[in-house]
């Protein structure tokens, strides 16, 4: 079977119709959900665009291959599932948002149109302690609202996606996997007017930020909001802005994927193709006084993963969790092909059985970590059954029923009745890793890319980027 695997990029999975947000307007999304399988509890492997799409394309944990941060690229010696299918016949053509760090090998991915290879990264990821603050991030909400010609990447990406399935070499006869990376509706949320303009200011509900509640954040989640700087809340006014922008840049990827669809139903590909729609993580959008990602909580850890098409349960919902690392043996199974003898040791689980409707277990727990810029120690994610797991390396665990307290705003784990529950939770981390060796080979590795990148680039550039140009 030939795959279509669409991704973008900072796209809260709660915030679709078919998720029960009818506040955003996505009715082709919905449509496809309507005929495919949505996994309504999906989570990234690191809530930062580098790491976690090292992680979606090797199928392993961050902590496993070193991809700790937006500077740090990952060693050839990782295969990706472009490999895995290449290797076996499938011709594997991707338009749009990889996004690898230099120096890049051979990452399986040979066809590519606008892939957005960084050659150096972003330097903040490696300057953690103390925690630097990013300069001028917080002009950032200052630029939401409509704009015209805002979408030049995704728009060139969608040309040439459109254009590759309506040529022949779809009909070859050859197997095909065709991957498109939109980059929306990531920050900066300005959006198409004819998008933006679907959006009532009045009709936007804004989450309830208390100073008591600030107040009590972690550390390191006060740390995130210092490094890029929004330790003061925003204006209503310019809060309503950016959540209408993200929403309608939500709308906007709609309207792409409604696209890609319809030519493939067209070109007569519908009957022989898996559709795999998700993203790399999600965006805290003033969540807990926060914003972009980075962030352990809900909206910038989950992600929306829907899977439709032949062999596919239509109408199914499964509210177990999963995440991105299990897309790997996903696709290599779709495609049919075989899992290499390495892969053995994959951290991730083929969805098809489930998407499908057969019988058997899926893994019940998923860990989600982040060791990148704005936090001085890193901190892992668990969620299993109800309930999170959160541990700030160095700085205490929180708990949450996020079934009962979707917002995470009522901390368990201080309550006495929830102490077994936190040592489980505690003992399931312990065993998928070491959270100080973990923390201690992050900050070695980032040293190490400092030290690189202070040799290699220069000095003028690296000196503006630290000041946010």
């Amino acid at each position: 079977m030939n795959v279509l695997i669409i991704m973008t990029d900072e796209q809260d999975g709660r915030r679709l119709g078919c998720m029960g947000w009818p506040q955003v307007q996505t009715p082709n999304l919905d449509a496809l959900a309507q005929r495919g399988v949505v996994f309504e509890n999906c989570y990234c492997d690191s809530p930062l665009c580098v790491p976690s799409r090292g992680s979606f394309v090797t199928g392993r944990r961050v902590s496993e291959i070193h991809c700790w941060d937006n500077a740090a690229p990952f060693a050839d010696e990782w295969q990706t599932w472009g490999h895995r299918l290449s290797e076996q016949g499938v011709e594997v053509v991707t338009f749009g948002k990889l996004d690898f760090v230099c120096p890049c090998g051979d990452h399986g991915f040979t066809r590519t149109f606008q892939p957005g290879y960084r050659p150096y990264g972003d330097v903040y990821g490696l300057l953690r302690d103390p925690v630097q603050q990013r300069a001028g991030a917080s002009r950032r909400l200052e630029r939401a609202g409509p704009k015209e010609d805002c979408t030049p990447f995704d728009d060139a990406v969608q040309e040439k996606a459109l254009a590759w399935l309506r040529s022949e070499e779809p009909h070859n006869g050859k197997p095909w996997l065709l991957y498109v990376g939109y980059i929306k509706p990531h920050f900066p949320h300005y959006a198409p007017p004819e998008f933006y303009d679907r959006y009532d200011p009045a009709e936007v509900e804004l989450p309830s930020v208390t100073a008591e509640h600030l107040e009590n954040l972690n550390q390191l989640n006060k740390d995130l909001r210092y490094h890029f700087e929004v330790e003061e809340l925003p204006s209503e006014e310019t809060w309503v802005r950016n959540v209408i922008g993200y929403h309608a840049l939500i709308s906007y990827i709609d309207h792409n994927v409604g696209e890609l669809l319809d030519t493939l139903a067209a070109q007569g590909l519908a009957d022989d193709t898996l559709v795999i729609f998700g993203s790399d993580h999600g965006e805290m959008l003033g969540a807990h006084g926060m914003w972009w990602k980075c962030a352990p909580y809900e909206p910038s850890v989950r992600v929306p993963l829907i899977i439709a098409g032949a062999g596919i349960k239509p109408g199914k919902r499964i509210s177990g969790p999963v995440q991105n690392v299990d897309l790997f043996p996903t696709l290599v199974e779709a495609a049919g092909c075989e899992l290499a003898e390495s892969d053995a040791s994959l951290a991730g689980e083929s969805l098809l059985p489930a998407a499908s409707g057969q019988d058997g277990q899926h893994r019940d727990y998923v860990m989600t970590q982040y060791h990148g810029h704005g936090v001085s120690n890193g901190w892992f994610a668990l969620r299993r059954g109800d309930y999170k797991y959160i541990h700030y390396h160095g700085h205490g665990v929180e708990l949450y029923n996020v079934a009962t307290d979707p917002e995470e705003l009522q901390d368990l784990a201080g309550m006495v009745e929830q102490q077994e529950r936190v040592r489980e939770f505690e003992a399931l981390l312990e065993g998928l890793v070491d959270p100080a060796e973990v923390n201690a080979n992050a900050k070695a590795d980032q040293a190490a890319r400092l030290k690189w990148i202070e040799q290699n680039m220069p000095r003028e550039e690296f000196e503006k980027k630290l000041a946010g140009e």
